[in-house]
């Protein structure tokens, strides 16, 4: 039995090769598991989802086998994948970086910029409030099945563009632009409870100095809106895991779309 499995491998290795660059780049780009995973778990799942994806790639296309002509093409061969991999994970990641940017948003509105702290996704300096958000919207990610949602995209995406066949269309790139204008879409959906709060107690603050000029309102002005920014933010925080869901549903079918497209 272990005798037929190595020989099915064996002749397959280059799928296999081809399969887990196209995984790996998505693990690399996945929120939760690219940034804070150690590198060895990293590998070892790589390694273990591509012995359990590679059968259902090859049953997809029983007659199919890649083959490179040189060592060129097998370059060319794995960027590619690697780069379909990115692809998946990176709109899935421009969503989460357009969220923490409207908690970035909320932190410069209220006047909280010091408490800043390095992001461990993207090695900036970006407020704590930002960081909280965005670890909400990983968790709701995971609590949803978003990562069994981002595996099965990745398999529609070798039924459209089976390994060592991949086409670099403009669809992808329409879809990538589009994500951006959802992602700050949601930051604004996301920002807008807080920065409304904070300009009108901005305009109140402005009432009582013109009423009362004898109070220094630079001195209250922040303890105000920093007070009011938690306040608020603590009443509408729970909003950001629908609206990140609702993205998040949307961006999946629009990638189940575009590899329909693709393959027809």
């Amino acid at each position: 039995m272990i005798d037929q499995i190595t020989e099915y491998f064996t002749n397959h290795l280059l799928m296999m090769m081809l399969v887990m660059t196209r995984l790996s780049t998505l693990l690399m780009s996945m929120p939760a598991i690219g940034v804070g995973v150690p590198k060895r778990v990293r590998a070892m799942l790589a390694i273990l989802l591509t012995f359990l994806i590679t059968p259902t790639v090859i049953d997809m296309s029983p007659d199919y086998v890649p083959k490179a002509a040189s060592n060129i093409d097998l370059t060319l061969m794995l960027a590619r994948e690697g780069l379909i991999g990115l692809f998946i994970g990176g709109v899935v990641q421009i969503l989460v970086t357009g969220v923490q940017l409207g908690g970035e948003l909320m932190t410069s509105v209220g006047g909280m910029q010091l408490g800043d702290a390095i992001d461990p996704t993207t090695q900036s300096t970006m407020p704590t409030l930002a960081q909280l958000i965005g670890m909400l919207v990983v968790a709701v990610m995971i609590a949803m099945g978003g990562h069994r949602m981002l595996m099965s995209s990745l398999i529609e995406s070798f039924e459209a563009m089976p390994p060592g066949r991949v086409v670099m269309a403009d669809s992808m790139m329409s879809l990538v632009m589009s994500q951006m204008g959802t992602s700050l879409g949601a930051a604004i959906r996301v920002a807008a409870p807080v920065v409304t709060a904070l300009l009108l107690c901005n305009l109140i603050t402005g009432l009582i100095s013109r009423t009362l000029p004898q109070i220094n309102v630079l001195a209250i002005g922040l303890s105000i809106n920093a007070i009011a920014l938690l306040a608020v933010a603590i009443f509408s925080i729970g909003s950001v895991s629908y609206v990140f869901q609702d993205e998040f549903v949307d961006t999946i079918a629009q990638l189940t779309q575009l590899w329909s497209q693709l393959k027809e």
